[in-house]
């Protein structure tokens, strides 16, 4: 898995890093081997904290890969969304803590991935988080309509979902939408030492506690992502501000909608 993905342990606390320039987009490769690791994971004993995080200097994770997108049909498309959000409701189920290391931009996809996980930390500057698909003329298809609310409250996610904006850490800091940032030379260094303090702890009695968290809501999720994915195909398959959305991404132009 060496490439697009790494893996080192430390100390009881499993380094989960990817690379995959320029911007670690979800390409079906990617997500195929971050769920290799995820099965691992789920029966490591050794493994009592994760981390996920980033080789590359400026992104997190850039979320779809829309070339590849632009060569799927509907089926193709769907599948593809259903991956990614069968990863992340893995990875919410990990028993063990997760922390995502924002070190860099977490858009879209990169965004519902870190959501998936317990905590995040982000560097104070020189990183972005948010959800812009809206700005491609869809919505995000990986959870993120449904964790995203639950985790700021309706009211700043329908702001984050609606507008599109991107946030920085002081404010994602101040809406709840990360736990803790740091500078970005110590981000690393204070991710770690936090891993590590969890993974001494009474891990079995985490691993219930996030059970216990999840049943609630499971059903009212499993109804969410059906509506997401519902949502997005639609809107990938049937509307030309989709088409338009991405090609003017692709084209570096602004979009030129027009409600169809």
């Amino acid at each position: 898995m060496a490439g697009l993905v790494s893996v080192e342990r430390v100390n009881g606390v499993t380094h989960v890093i990817m690379n995959s320039p320029p911007a670690n987009a979800l390409s079906p490769r990617l997500m195929e081997l971050l769920g290799e690791i995820v099965t691992q994971l789920e029966t490591d004993t050794e493994s009592r904290a994760v981390v996920f995080r980033t080789a590359l200097e400026k992104i997190f994770m850039a979320g779809a890969d829309l070339k590849h997108l632009m060569s799927l049909n509907e089926q193709g498309f769907r599948n593809y969304v259903n991956i990614g959000q069968r990863l992340n409701n893995r990875i919410e189920a990990l028993p063990k803590p997760t922390i995502a290391v924002l070190s860099g931009h977490a858009l879209g996809g990169g965004l519902e991935f870190s959501l998936a996980c317990d905590f995040r930390y982000m560097a104070a500057v020189k990183a972005m988080v948010g959800v812009p698909e809206v700005g491609l003329g869809l919505l995000p298809g990986g959870g993120g309509t449904q964790r995203l609310v639950r985790q700021v409250g309706r009211s700043k996610a329908v702001e984050m979902l609606i507008t599109g904006k991107p946030l920085q850490g002081p404010d994602a800091l101040a809406i709840g939408l990360v736990d803790r940032i740091f500078p970005p030379d110590q981000l690393l260094a204070e991710s770690t030492k936090f891993a590590e303090t969890l993974a001494q702890g009474a891990t079995e009695a985490i691993a219930r506690i996030k059970r216990c968290l999840r049943i609630p809501r499971q059903h009212l999720m499993l109804n969410g992502l059906a509506e997401e994915l519902d949502g997005i195909i639609h809107l990938f398959v049937n509307t030309q501000d989709c088409k338009e959305g991405i090609a003017a991404f692709n084209e570096k132009r602004p979009p030129k909608y027009e409600g169809k």
